[in-house]
């Protein structure tokens, strides 16, 4: 400790002060709303129901075998099961028992079963969902790597975040505005036609991450991203693409800041921008991931709306974003 202080005694003020910049961490912002797709790293249980064989006999295969909406089946007979279609052809090609590999929390099993024989061909008894897709938005990028959403990609049905296999981000078309409502959350809608711009590389809960294939639309120059500890209550703006027109940015408000542990809601935001809320009656659906700046910083993201006020919303620190890089 002695030795420390004497190190620092004899520093001059500018070494210090050049110190301390070299871990000052510049990140181009974005906005750019893009269209998501990810297939997922197996094929996941949403939901279970009984089996009729064409004999009549009915088939609880879920509760025989303890599978629940949330499970993945990773491989059937020793094969890795990449879509729907996998999990069909080979239970049509299998004859008598087909091993499943199903994982539950983080933990393998095997369970070796029969398929009934239906009028529809052989039945399991699982409904599986096996990609999803939709309009979000990019927080920011370094170097070719990009960040956005700042919240992780939930199944619908099983709230957990869907186990990644690829993933791509494209242009997309913004075809239309449904505005937020108390009670009622917006969104942006459009067609996920354009050119593919990069690979998503992890579903986290801090957002999507991953690599550009290609440059986007709108570059921006870099901006240095702010500490959370810096971060203050008081104006700030988003940057957001909400009509295919370009990225804008709009003014919002920091209205309380949460300097727990890493979360996608780390503090509460408000729109106060007039022609935003016009358009869009806050955040909706698809800003989730735009940028927010103060003082000319980064800051962080948005990541939800509250749906009671849609003015208002959760954001997460740009720091905790890049803590899962």
């Amino acid at each position: 400790m002695n030795m420390l202080k004497k190190i620092f005694a004899v520093l001059p003020v500018f070494a210090v002060l050049l110190i301390t910049q070299a871990y000052a961490r510049y990140v181009i912002p974005s906005g750019e709303c893009v269209g998501i797709k990810i297939y997922t790293d197996g094929v996941v249980v949403i939901d279970t129901a009984e089996v009729t064989d064409i004999n009549g006999k009915k088939f609880d295969i879920a509760s025989g075998y303890d599978i629940n909406k949330g499970d993945i089946i990773t491989c059937i007979n020793g094969k890795k099961i990449s879509s729907i279609d996998d999990v069909s052809d080979e239970l049509t090609s299998s004859e008598g028992n087909v091993t499943l590999t199903v994982k539950t929390n983080d933990q393998l099993r095997d369970i070796t079963i029969t398929p009934p024989e239906t009028a529809d061909g052989k039945k399991l008894g699982l409904w599986l969902r096996d990609s999803t897709a939709g309009l979000g938005t990019i927080t920011y990028i370094d170097d070719n790597t990009f960040a956005a959403l700042g919240h992780g990609i939930c199944d619908i049905d099983t709230g957990n975040i869907m186990p990644i296999n690829q993933g791509i981000i494209q242009g997309c078309t913004i075809t239309s505005i449904a505005e937020g409502r108390s009670g009622s959350p917006g969104a942006l809608i459009g067609d996920i036609n354009g050119a593919k711009l990069g690979t998503i590389i992890e579903n986290t809960d801090t957002g999507l991450f991953g690599k550009l294939t290609t440059s986007l639309p709108d570059s921006r120059e870099p901006v240095e991203v702010m500490t959370m500890s810096d971060v203050r209550t008081g104006s700030a703006s988003i940057l957001a693409d909400i009509d295919g027109k370009g990225v804008r940015e709009y003014s919002i408000e920091i209205q309380k800041i949460y300097p727990a542990a890493i979360s996608s809601k780390d503090m509460v935001i408000k729109v106060t921008d007039r022609d935003l809320i016009q358009k869009t009656g806050g955040i909706i659906q698809g800003m989730s991931g735009a940028p927010i700046l103060q003082n000319g910083c980064l800051v962080g993201a948005v990541t939800h709306v509250f749906v009671n006020d849609p003015t208002c919303g959760y954001a997460i620190f740009a720091e905790h974003m890049m803590k899962n890089q």
